[in-house]
């Protein structure tokens, strides 16, 4: 997370992590990418921002400010820059909880995704992260 210049997430995951946590990101600039209005607290206002337009729009955007290796979070956003070929590298954390119901992570996407795996790690509250490298 240390390379990371931009945190990107929808409207969703940006919310549940405002409302259901401490703040984790410190002063690391954060996109939130919706189309609605979004609600930032005042005292994340000097680090977090809304955006409404594509995620082509965007990197071309944040990459005029000079960001270089942005982190992408949230599932439909997720899904945008898949479908962009904005992504080169996806991490994949699988929390040792079997979900009822959700929204899938990847949903339709518009043709397959190759993935090559680069390592996988467990930690010891029971997650896995695998890392790979899209194609």
């Amino acid at each position: 997370m240390d390379s990371v210049d931009t945190l990107v997430m929808g409207r969703k995951t940006f919310e549940f992590v405002v409302y259901a946590n401490e703040w984790p990101y410190g002063e690391k600039k954060v996109i939130v990418l919706s189309s609605r209005p979004v609600q930032i607290p005042s005292n994340l206002a000097e680090t977090v921002e809304s955006q409404a337009c594509s995620p082509v729009e965007l990197v071309k955007k944040l990459a005029e400010r000079g960001a270089k290796h942005l982190y992408i979070d949230g599932g439909r956003t997720v899904q945008g820059f898949l479908n962009a070929g904005l992504i080169q590298q996806i991490v994949i954390t699988r929390i040792p909880v079997l979900i009822g119901q959700g929204i899938p992570l990847f949903g339709a996407l518009r043709k397959d995704v190759k993935l090559q795996h680069i390592e996988t790690k467990s930690f010891d509250n029971g997650f896995v992260q695998s890392k790979y490298e899209v194609h």
